[in-house]
């Protein structure tokens, strides 16, 4: 009788695990990305409220220290904004590379997994020849049993 393969069990669940932790990276490089585009959007709206209270003190009174430091402050917040979204665009980078790296891991494990299906149907049909033999045996040496008890019941 054929043994079970398990030539590729061993491999299949490292090729598993890797998998599992580039999916791990993957939705980490996405969880940077969206925090990276929230602060972003955070920064843009601080901006905005700025230049609106930059322009309602504009029409009450104007300071002109104080309107230069709210345009100071705006600028301080463009310049964040630009990196931000400099920033963004790195992580969306590293993110693609996450991703591709996360399809050839999956890759892998279905070659593998292939490969191990294959072994297992052909220890399956070897399984399934070795039955058939010896239901073949046992029905040809039921016949023959059948064909000695006519012979003896004929020569009686």
């Amino acid at each position: 009788m054929p043994r079970r393969p398990a030539q590729f069990d061993t491999l299949f669940r490292i090729r598993q695990i890797q998998q599992d932790l580039r999916a791990q990276d993957f939705a980490s490089a996405q969880r940077q990305v969206a925090a990276a585009e929230q602060q972003r959007s955070s920064l843009s709206q601080e901006r905005l409220g700025l230049l609106d209270e930059a322009g309602q003190r504009a029409r009450k009174r104007f300071d002109a220290r104080e309107i230069r430091a709210f345009y100071q402050h705006e600028r301080h917040l463009a310049r964040l904004i630009d990196d931000a979204d400099s920033e963004i665009r790195r992580l969306r980078a590293v993110a693609e590379e996450r991703r591709v790296e996360l399809e050839e891991a999956m890759q892998r494990r279905k070659m593998v997994e292939k490969l191990r299906e294959r072994k297992m149907n052909d220890y399956l049909a070897a399984i399934r020849k070795d039955e058939q033999k010896l239901s073949d045996e046992k029905a040809t040496g039921a016949a023959a049993v059948a064909r000695g008890r006519a012979r003896s019941r004929a020569r009686t």
